[in-house]
């Protein structure tokens, strides 16, 4: 039985993390892919007829590419697993407990996510407000959700997800698993190292009982409502079995930065390269849908993902060597801003057609670059910079990494 006490900071002071750089560099490219994803949403979505060359771009790409690109939510569960993992690696004691005092952890990670995610809902509400109001819409609503969505609390009210920022329920989850991790900490370490095995082993079922349930309410080929769907990929107690995987993952196989690990030398295959090249196999299947995408999306290929992280966070085989290269990394950092752009591009692309419906052709292509390069500039000119001046200002000199 583990000890749950947290350490001390001395201890802290002398455990520095070692790099782990295939497991940022394969973060972008997992959000990317989401961002890809909601671009091919607009791309396949019922519009009206002056809307119709939105992300006109999808039709010249080769038909498996454009079929991969409409399997994006596959990378949703790889980033609550990878968040979960990476988490525990860098705070989770080989007491139980939490490296620092909650109120750091919780600070540090609302620095990194709020102040951007504040500024870009003020640019929002003031371009999309008179737009809802010639469409109709209550006063009630439209505060409510909004206030929802400042707060990043929208994920759990599924009519508040697509109004303002619907991309940002994804960090609307990730804060409730954050708030929920100090909790997770403690009793997660209490059990043996046999049950926390048959747990890891279990979570992958447990995390597919909601999708079990909506597959029996509402059976394959009928229409559930926007809301149903919302509810069963939005809500954040959903993504606490892949979150908890994540930790329960790097605590089994000692891949903390409190156990000394280091990488394993380079090789060029791994287990975590075949699990990698299946999962893009399935994102290569035509004609998914519901609720088989459910149960790939929420625990099917959890298995898979499991295996593609550890492989990476040991530095073994080709895919660990790619998400290493140079510039990677970098690009890694930029995943929150990423996720806080996305909704405001794809504002942009659909203004844009009013002045000129040509532009449609060339949307893929300028949302693409403009979302990376919106991204890199948002996370090293804004995010980071405030979230360094924030945390001076707030805690006393804090060893714990960001």
């Amino acid at each position: 039985m583990e000890n749950t006490a947290t350490i001390s900071p001395v201890v802290q002071a002398k455990t520095s993390p070692t790099a782990m750089p295939a497991l940022t560099g394969i973060r972008f490219f997992a959000i990317f892919h989401i961002f890809l994803f909601h671009l091919w949403t607009l791309y396949d979505l019922d519009k009206p007829e002056q809307y119709g060359t939105l992300m006109a771009g999808f039709a010249d790409l080769p038909a498996a590419l454009v079929t991969f690109l409409s399997h994006g939510w596959l990378s949703t569960s790889f980033f609550f697993l990878l968040s979960g993992f990476i988490l525990a690696y860098l705070y989770w004691t080989p007491e139980g407990g939490l490296s620092t005092s909650r109120n750091r952890f919780w600070l540090k990670r609302a620095v990194r996510i709020y102040p951007v995610h504040l500024l870009i809902m003020v640019i929002t509400l003031v371009l999309m407000v008179g737009h809802y109001l010639q469409q109709g819409m209550g006063l009630f609503k439209m505060i409510s959700t909004a206030v929802l969505t400042l707060t990043l609390t929208q994920a759990w009210v599924p009519q508040a997800v697509p109004v303002w920022s619907w991309p940002t329920w994804t960090l609307s989850a990730l804060i409730f698993l954050y708030i929920a991790m100090p909790w997770l900490m403690p009793r997660l370490a209490r059990l043996s190292r046999r049950q926390q095995w048959i747990l890891l082993a279990s979570l992958p079922a447990i995390s597919l009982i909601p999708t079990i349930v909506y597959a029996f309410v509402v059976p394959a080929g009928t229409d559930p409502g926007l809301s149903w769907s919302i509810f069963l990929g939005s809500t954040p107690l959903f993504w606490v079995p892949h979150f908890a995987a994540g930790m329960l993952l790097s605590r089994l196989l000692g891949i903390s930065r409190f156990t000394g690990f280091t990488p394993s030398a380079p090789t060029w295959f791994a287990w975590g390269d075949l699990a990698l090249l299946a999962v893009i196999v399935i994102g290569c299947i035509p004609g998914i849908e519901e609720p088989l995408k459910y149960f790939l999306r929420h625990g099917l290929v959890m298995p898979l993902y499991m295996v593609v992280i550890v492989d990476l966070a040991r530095g073994r085989g080709l895919a660990a060597r790619l998400f290493s290269l140079p510039g990677t990394g970098f690009l890694g950092e930029t995943g929150f801003s990423i996720f806080i752009w996305q909704n405001l591009v794809m504002v942009f692309c659909w203004m844009s057609l009013m002045i000129n419906p040509a532009a449609g052709h060339y949307h893929l292509a300028v949302a693409s670059i403009g979302i990376i390069a919106l991204g890199i500039f948002s996370t090293y000119c804004i995010e980071k910079p405030l979230a360094r001046k924030l945390l001076r200002r707030w805690l006393r000199r804090d060893s714990a990494p960001d």
